[in-house]
């Protein structure tokens, strides 16, 4: 398991930790359909520490995360 800080851009992993993020944004992450066993990739990463945006592949969905909390969650690559 890595962290999805260490994954490179548009590589479809797995969603297998989120219990070391803050639950708010855990809470937020599940509603929008990013939840444990889901797959996501790294669509765009801002230039200077700034945000990611992931996208839930199946829903086609997607949110902007800070770097310090993308590093928190935890991944699998298939």
């Amino acid at each position: 398991m890595s962290s999805l800080l260490a994954i490179p851009l548009h590589q479809p992993v797995f969603i297998s930790d989120l219990t070391r993020i803050d639950d708010r944004l855990r809470r937020r992450m599940i509603a929008l359909g990013f939840y444990e066993g889901c797959s996501i990739r790294i669509k765009r990463q801002a230039i200077l520490s700034g945000p990611l945006t992931i996208e839930q592949i199946e829903h086609r969905q997607m949110i902007a995360i800070r770097r310090c909390d993308a590093e928190q969650i935890g991944v699998i690559v298939p």
